[in-house]
């Protein structure tokens, strides 16, 4: 059942960087805006091109979020086709599988309750593949298992790690 506990981490795990990410995107404009104030860099070109280019960078982080959720796919995809497993038990994953889209709705709840506290509307538009993907976390979910699933028990009778 390593597949199938895979998708539930995988989905906190998405909440969590997306709340880190967007906490770190937060936090430097705030710290950018600071600097672009202060009387040295007011007139200094250099400066505010430096300023610039990490204002840029850190817009980027929301590439790095949607670079890891592919990885995340890629790695269900990998560990549910060597997932060593008897078909009999295909109804009890799809079972646990609905019970994980449950619990990431909850999870979704949370990514909404925050996406829309004053501290964060500000930036969200500089991550919309982040908040994207948190807001369709449930269905994310859904895929992830339902492709687990798929690959875990689709297999040829000579392709399990059992050979079943």
């Amino acid at each position: 059942m390593v597949s199938v506990r895979d998708i539930l981490v995988i989905a906190v795990l998405l909440l969590v960087i997306g709340i880190a990410i967007t906490a770190v995107v937060y936090t430097s404009h705030i710290i950018i805006d600071q600097f672009r104030t202060v009387d040295v860099f007011i007139n200094n070109t250099e400066v505010s091109n430096v300023l610039d280019a990490g204002d840029t960078a850190i817009d980027s982080s929301d590439y790095i979020y949607f670079v890891s959720f592919l990885a995340f796919f890629i790695a269900i995809c990998v560990t549910g086709y060597f997932a060593a497993t008897h078909p009999v038990f295909s109804v009890i994953y799809f079972i646990i599988v609905v019970i994980f889209v449950f619990v990431s709705v909850i999870l979704q709840f949370v990514w909404d309750n925050l996406s829309t506290s004053p501290m964060f509307v500000s930036t969200l538009p500089n991550l919309p593949l982040t908040n994207f993907i948190l807001t369709h976390l449930a269905y994310f979910v859904a895929v992830f298992g339902l492709v687990g699933i798929l690959l875990m028990f689709a297999k040829k009778s000579n392709e399990g790690a059992y050979g079943y």
